[in-house]
């Protein structure tokens, strides 16, 4: 019954489009509650505390992504240890654009001489989400305020969108933009040049040698993604899967959990250490996930990274080059792979991690931000 509904939704248009209509207008309706909810929890967070010093960390992860999530405990921590002296209000990107109820008239009312902190991840983009509409209603509303925008990757499809943000962006008078690969740190270049740009990693790589593990390994996990994303199909996977399971026990996992997003969000850094403490019960992990390779160097797993749809794995494992290169190994192929796990499966390690990014990058980013020059060799 349902994919005789799909078929007759798809072979005839105007009654496609006119059920695609009435959904959206139920799901605007259905969504009332969640945005009035969150509109009057953003004012009272804006509105508590007037007059003392604020840091204004926007765009906050509100779903089930651990990677995500993982990059706003970091972000939260960095902000305790640097602005000790401010006071942190967080902001989802939902509470001012995507909405009928936005917040942003408050922030306008309130705002003085405070810090904006843009969420890490793949926000500079039209591939889906809100994040860099919100970007460019920020800046419009507060061009001269300060605004660190944490390690972006930046994809565009869609030419307009893509001029309008670099012309927003760029009439941005304070902002330091970070990039966290060198696809995106050209493309920064070109599309930002009246910014200041720094090539930084993704700040859950402050989390790699912060922890000891001396749990028994045993076998392979593969932490692969579903979504649009993805480069290999279930197939292959499935094969190359098949293939290891004759000299290893394998498990599969994702970054992305199927849980409830208020309940993975409200304890997201009891999940995240629940998720590094396995990957830290296997000799080897395969992964096509950025945050499935930084998990797994936390965990002192050795890893090897598969190809996934964009440049963000491949061009982000370029940060491990020199650092960690016994225990990060790029696949060319799922053959190669296959090849690589082989041959690691059985070789022994010590699995102890340096803490190399906290103390060569994130140690040092507040004075990058705070000077004038950007620049990090005035620091190195």
């Amino acid at each position: 019954m349902k994919q005789e509904i799909k078929n007759t939704i798809k072979n005839n248009r105007i009654f496609g489009n006119a059920v695609v209509g009435v959904y959206r207008i139920a799901k605007s309706i259905y969504n009332i509650p969640a945005q009035v909810k969150l509109y009057c929890q953003t004012k009272s967070n804006i509105l508590s505390g007037v007059g003392e010093k604020r840091v204004y960390y926007i765009g906050i992860p509100a779903h089930n992504n651990l990677g995500d999530l993982a990059q706003g405990v970091c972000i939260r921590r960095w902000l305790k240890k640097n602005y000790a002296d401010r006071r942190v209000v967080e902001i989802e990107t939902n509470a001012l654009v995507n909405t009928r109820f936005s917040a942003l008239k408050y922030l306008k009312k309130v705002f003085s001489d405070d810090v904006i902190v843009f969420q890490s991840g793949y926000t500079t983009t039209d591939l889906g989400g809100h994040a860099d509409e919100m970007h460019c209603a920020i800046i419009k509303n507060f061009p001269q305020a300060k605004i660190l925008m944490m390690p972006q990757t930046i994809f565009f499809q869609n030419e307009e969108r893509k001029k309008n943000t670099s012309f927003v962006y760029n009439s941005a008078e304070n902002m330091l933009f970070l990039a966290r690969d060198r696809v995106s740190f050209g493309m920064a270049e070109e599309m930002f040049p009246d910014l200041p740009i720094c090539l930084y990693p993704d700040i859950v790589t402050t989390l790699i040698g912060q922890y000891k593990y001396e749990n028994e390994r045993n076998g392979i996990l593969f932490c692969c993604r579903d979504d649009s994303e993805k480069y290999y199909d279930d197939e292959k996977i499935a094969e190359l899967i098949k293939r290891c399971e004759k000299f290893a026990k394998v498990d599969k996992t994702d970054t992305t959990k199927k849980i409830s997003h208020s309940e993975i969000v409200k304890n997201a850094e009891a999940y995240i250490m629940s998720e590094i403490e396995r990957y830290s019960t296997y000799k080897l992990l395969i992964t096509d996930r950025y945050h499935g390779t930084i998990f797994s160097l936390v965990a002192g797993t050795p890893v090897i990274i598969i190809k996934s749809t964009d440049h963000k794995v491949v061009t982000g494992a370029e940060w491990f080059r020199g650092v960690y290169d016994d225990y990060v190994y790029l696949a060319d192929s799922l053959e190669d792979a296959f090849e690589i796990a082989e041959r690691l499966y059985n070789e022994e390690r010590d699995h102890i991690m340096q803490p190399y990014f906290e103390e060569e990058y994130y140690n040092k980013l507040k004075y990058v931000f705070e000077n004038e020059n950007h620049h990090m060799e005035d620091v190195k």
